[in-house]
C-alpha cells in the first residue's frame, strides 16, 4: 500500500519562480535544459529535494538573494522515487535563494512528460514534433521541479529550436532572436502563479489560424500542416465557451492568450494547460459538413471542458490529487451547461443521461470507490481519471444545482473562485461557499455522495400506515450484486397532478402528492427509482406524458433492475414498447442499449424473437426517416436517422437495411453515394457500422484501406472503429497485427483491442489473440491508457470465456488498473448472472 509521505517532497524549500530554458533535438529525440528556480528556504537545511525523472542533472549551484554564494551542490538521483537531492557542505539559513540546474533528457514515446509525436504529410514523409503532457505527475520528466499541485509558482520559458520550427507555450512570445549557430531563441512571457502540471510547450512544423479577438482574449487554433481547414468549428465553439464561462464565473479569463493545439499522438482527450490547451486531433479538428451530431457534440464538449478548467483547476487548484475529482467533475458539469447554451437544440442535458448512466453502471458495483479517496502515489493519482471522477462527480453536482437553484449555485461557485484565486483548496472550501449563498447544509449533504461509494435506490409505495395517505419514500443502497446499510442525504424532486415538491431524504419519508406521481422529476437525480408494482404500472402506462429525461430515467432504472435480478427482462420490453411516439434519439438510444444487453444474454432460441421486436419497434421510424435528410431537419433528426438505421441493421438484422448499407458502401468515394448526391455524415457512420458488423474478410480489407486514406480525424476514427468489429477471424488477426506494427497509433491500441473483445461472434477468439499478444500490447500501449483494453470484457459472459478471463487477469496485471480490473470483472459477473437467468421477452 503506497504511503503519501513517501511521495510528498520535504518542505524546507518552496519554489516561487522558474526560469526554464530548453533545447530540444527532434531528430535525436533528446533535449538539454537549464532551470533557475527562485525559492524560499523556510527552515534551515543543507539539502534541497525536488522531483526529477528520466533526467540527468549534471550540475547544481545555489545563490542567495543577499549576495551570498555561489555554492556548488552534489546531486544524488533517486530514480525509484523520481527525485533528485541537492546537498551542500553547509546548512543554508532561511531566506530567498536561486537554484541553478543543468540537465538533459529524452523525448520519449510514452505520451507523457516531454514526448515526441510523429505524423506523415500527403507525400508520406514522416515529420516529428515535441509536445508535453504533465498531468498528473509528469512535469518532472521535462525539468527538475517541485511537481506537486499546491507548490504553485510563476514560469518564464525559453525554447531554443532549429530554424523553421514553430513553438507554442502558455504565454505570448515576448522575444524571438537568432542564436550564433542559426537557431531560434524564443522567449515567452511570465505566466500566472500555477502548478507545474499546467506548464506546456509544443515544438514542430505547425500552422495556425489568425488570432481571433474574444472580448480582449486572443484565440487561435494550431495544427500540423494541412489540417487548418478543419479549425473553424473549434474557433466558434471556443469563442462561445470563453464568453459563457467568463460570464458564469463573473471573472475574466485568467490567461494572456489562448492557443488550442491539435496533437497527432495524445493519451487523453485533451489537457487544460493554461493558455496552451492540447487536444487529440479528433476532439478539436472537424468538418461540420461531414461530421455526425455526436462528433460535433464531442468536439464542443471537450473544448468547453478544457476551457472551464482555466478557472476551475488552473486559477483555483486542488491541494493534492485526492481532490482531482473536483477539477474534472466541475469541468464536465460546466461543459455540459456551456454546450447546452451553445446549441440548445442538441438538448445536452438529456444526452448527458448516457454519461450519468454509465457512471451508475460502475457505481452499482461492490468494487466501486468513493469519488474522493486518499491518494498517495502517482499511480493512484492516475487511477482517479475515470467515470466516477468525471461523470458521477458531474452528476451529483448537477443534482445539487437543481436542488439549490441554478442562480444560487452559480453565485456560490463565483464566490469560491474569487476567494481562492491563484491558490489551492480542498473540497470543503467549495461546500462552504455554496452554504454561504444557499443557507443549506451543503457539506453534510455532499459528504454522503463524495466520501462513500455507491448510490441509493429510492423505493416508492402508497402509504397505508397509521399516518394516513400519500406516498412513502425510502432508500436502499443499490447494488447489482449484494448490498449494504449505506445511506445518503438524497435531494429528491417529485411532481404529481397536485404540483411539484422536493425533500431531503435521510432514510424514509411520507409525502403528500396527488395521482400521477413521478419521483426524480426532471431526471437529474443520481439515484435509481423503484415503484411498487401498482404504481409502476401507472408510470409505464403514462410513459408518453413523461418529460424525455424522465423517460430516459425510467428505461435506465428498469434496465438496472433487470441487471440486478430484481425485475424480469419482460419488464424492460414492456417499457420499451411505449416508445412509439418518441422522437428523442437519446431516449431511443438508452432503450436500444437495454435491448442490446438482452441480445448478448438471451439464448439462440430467443434471439430471433428479440431481433423481430427491434424491427417491429424501429422499422416505422426508419422508414419515415429514410436514408437521406429532408428539408428543415435538425441535427437531432439526423442523429435519430443514424441510430434507427444501426438498430435495424445490427440489432434487428434486417436484410433490406443491410443490403442498402452495402450498396451505399460500395459507392462511397470521398463522401459521395455513387453519384446520386453527398451522403450525410450520420448515414455514412451508420453504413460503416452496419457493413462492419455484418461483414467478412473482404469488407475488412476495404475498411483498412479507407482507414489509411482517411482525410479527417473523424473518418479515421470511424474506419478504425469499424474494422475492429468485423466478425471474421482473419479480420481479427489482421487488426491485431495492426496494433503492433505501427499502423495504429499507440493511443488507439487499447480501445481497438477492447472493441474486438466486445464483438459477440468473434470476441472470444479476439480474447485468445489478446492473450497471445499480451506482452507486446502492453509494451506498445502508453501506461496511461492501458486499462482501456479491458473496457468490454463484461460482454464476454460465455461461462467458459468468463472463467478464463478471470484466471488470466489474476496472474497478469494491467498498468494503472488496481481498481479498474476488479470493477470490470464484477461487471462481467453481472452479465454472467443475467445470461444464467435465461431471460425471455414475455
Amino acid at each position: 500500500m503506497p504511503i503519501e509521505a513517501d511521495h510528498r517532497l520535504p518542505r524546507a524549500a518552496i519554489p516561487a519562480h522558474y526560469d526554464l530554458v530548453l533545447e530540444p533535438d527532434l531528430a535525436a529525440a533528446t533535449f538539454a535544459g537549464r532551470v533557475s528556480i527562485d525559492l524560499d528556504v523556510v527552515e534551515p537545511t543543507d539539502r534541497i529535494v525536488l522531483n526529477a525523472a528520466e533526467l540527468d542533472v549534471t550540475s547544481a549551484t545555489l545563490d542567495a538573494d543577499n549576495g551570498g554564494g555561489p555554492w556548488t551542490g552534489a546531486v544524488t538521483p533517486d530514480p525509484e522515487r523520481e527525485r533528485a537531492s541537492i546537498s551542500f557542505e553547509d546548512q543554508r539559513e532561511t531566506g530567498r535563494y536561486r537554484l541553478h540546474l543543468d540537465f538533459t533528457g529524452i523525448l520519449n514515446d510514452q505520451l507523457r512528460g516531454f514526448y515526441r509525436s510523429a505524423y506523415q504529410d500527403d507525400e508520406g514523409v514522416e515529420h516529428v514534433l515535441a509536445t508535453t503532457q504533465f498531468e498528473a505527475t509528469e512535469a518532472r520528466r521535462a525539468f527538475p521541479c517541485w511537481d506537486e499541485p499546491d507548490l504553485k509558482a510563476t514560469f518564464d520559458i525559453t525554447l531554443i529550436v532549429a530554424p523553421g520550427l514553430q513553438v507554442v507555450s502558455n504565454s505570448p512570445i515576448v522575444g524571438d532572436e537568432t542564436t550564433a549557430d542559426g537557431r531560434r531563441r524564443v522567449r515567452f512571457g511570465t505566466t500566472m502563479k500555477m502548478s507545474t502540471y499546467l506548464v506546456a510547450f509544443v515544438v514542430g512544423e505547425l500552422e495556425a489560424t489568425d488570432w481571433h479577438d474574444v472580448e480582449g482574449v486572443p484565440l487561435r487554433i494550431v495544427t500540423v500542416p494541412g489540417k487548418i481547414h478543419l479549425a473553424d468549428f473549434a474557433l466558434d465553439a471556443g469563442a462561445f465557451a470563453l464568453r459563457f464561462l467568463a460570464g458564469y464565473y463573473d471573472i475574466p479569463y485568467p490567461g494572456d492568450k489562448l492557443d488550442m493545439i491539435g496533437i497527432p499522438d495524445f493519451a487523453f482527450g485533451a489537457m487544460e494547460n493554461l493558455g496552451a490547451v492540447t487536444y487529440r486531433e479528433q476532439v478539436l479538428l472537424v468538418d461540420p459538413q461531414q461530421a455526425t451530431q455526436a462528433e460535433l457534440e464531442r468536439v464542443a464538449d471537450v473544448i468547453a471542458h478544457e476551457l472551464a478548467h482555466m478557472w476551475f483547476g488552473d486559477l483555483v487548484t486542488m491541494k493534492w490529487w485526492n481532490g482531482i475529482w473536483l477539477n474534472e467533475a466541475f469541468a464536465t458539469f460546466m461543459a455540459t451547461k456551456c454546450i447546452d447554451a451553445y446549441r440548445p437544440d442538441w438538448q445536452r442535458w438529456l444526452s448527458f443521461g448516457a454519461d450519468r448512466n454509465h457512471s451508475m453502471d460502475v457505481d452499482g458495483l461492490a468494487t466501486t470507490r468513493s469519488i474522493e479517496f486518499p491518494v498517495a502515489s502517482p499511480e493512484e493519482a492516475n487511477e482517479m481519471f475515470d467515470t466516477l471522477t468525471y461523470e458521477k462527480g458531474a452528476s451529483v453536482l448537477r443534482m445539487l444545482e437543481q436542488y439549490l437553484g441554478e442562480e444560487t449555485f452559480r453565485r456560490g461557485i463565483s464566490r469560491y473562485l474569487k476567494t481562492h484565486a491563484y491558490a489551492n483548496t480542498e473540497t470543503a472550501d467549495l461546500w462552504a461557499a455554496l452554504e454561504a449563498e444557499s443557507g443549506e447544509p451543503v457539506g453534510d449533504i455532499m459528504d454522503t455522495w463524495i466520501l462513500q461509494g455507491g448510490h441509493p435506490r429510492v423505493d416508492v409505495q402508497r402509504n397505508d400506515g397509521d399516518d394516513g395517505g400519500g406516498y412513502r419514500l425510502s432508500q436502499e443502497h443499490f447494488q447489482f450484486i449484494g448490498g449494504s446499510a449505506k445511506r445518503w442525504k438524497v435531494p429528491v424532486q417529485y411532481r404529481s397532478d397536485s404540483g411539484e415538491g422536493r425533500l431531503l431524504l435521510d432514510d424514509e419519508a411520507v409525502i403528500e402528492a396527488g395521482a400521477g406521481l413521478v419521483v426524480n422529476s426532471g431526471g437529474q437525480g443520481y439515484y435509481r427509482v423503484a415503484y411498487a408494482d401498482d404504481l409502476a404500472t401507472g408510470v409505464v402506462d403514462n410513459f408518453a406524458e413523461l418529460d424525455p429525461a424522465e423517460q430516459y430515467g425510467l428505461i435506465a432504472d428498469t434496465l438496472a433492475g433487470v441487471l440486478a435480478g430484481d425485475l424480469g427482462a419482460s419488464r424492460l420490453v414492456d417499457v420499451v414498447r411505449r416508445l412509439d411516439d418518441s422522437t428523442e434519439p437519446a431516449v431511443w438510444e438508452v432503450a436500444l442499449g437495454g435491448l442490446s444487453e438482452l441480445d448478448r444474454a438471451v439464448s439462440s432460441d430467443v434471439r430471433p424473437d428479440l431481433q423481430a421486436l427491434v424491427r417491429q419497434l424501429a422499422a416505422p421510424v426508419a422508414d419515415r426517416l429514410g436514408w437521406a435528410p429532408g428539408e428543415g431537419e435538425t441535427d437531432l433528426d439526423r442523429r435519430f436517422r443514424g441510430s434507427m438505421l444501426r438498430a435495424m441493421g445490427n440489432l434487428g438484422k434486417d436484410p433490406e437495411t443491410i443490403a442498402e448499407a452495402r450498396r451505399l458502401f460500395a459507392g462511397m468515394d470521398a463522401g459521395t453515394d455513387g453519384g446520386t448526391g453527398r451522403l450525410d455524415g450520420e448515414v455514412v457512420a451508420a453504413v460503416l457500422a452496419i457493413v462492419a458488423a455484418n461483414g467478412d474478410r473482404s469488407d475488412h480489407v476495404e475498411l483498412v484501406k479507407r482507414f489509411h486514406d482517411a482525410k479527417n480525424p473523424q473518418d479515421e476514427e470511424r474506419y478504425r472503429g469499424a474494422m475492429a468489429i468485423v466478425p471474421d477471424r482473419e479480420a481479427v488477426d489482421e487488426t491485431m497485427a495492426m496494433t503492433g506494427d505501427g499502423r495504429l497509433r499507440s493511443h488507439d491500441v487499447a480501445y481497438t483491442v477492447a472493441r474486438m473483445i466486445g464483438v459477440r461472434e468473434t470476441g472470444a477468439y479476439a480474447w485468445e489473440a489478446v492473450k497471445q499478444s499480451w506482452d507486446r500490447i502492453l509494451e506498445r500501449v502508453p501506461a496511461l491508457t492501458a486499462r482501456g483494453m479491458l473496457s468490454q470484457i463484461h460482454h464476454r459472459s460465455e461461462p467458459e470465456v468468463a472463467a478464463d478471463i478471470k484466471a488470466w487477469l489474476a496472474d497478469h496485471e494491467v498498468p494503472g488498473s488496481h481498481k479498474y480490473t476488479p470493477q470490470q470483472l464484477e461487471r462481467l459477473d453481472v452479465r454472467l448472472r443475467l445470461r444464467e437467468s435465461n431471460p425471455t421477452l414475455d
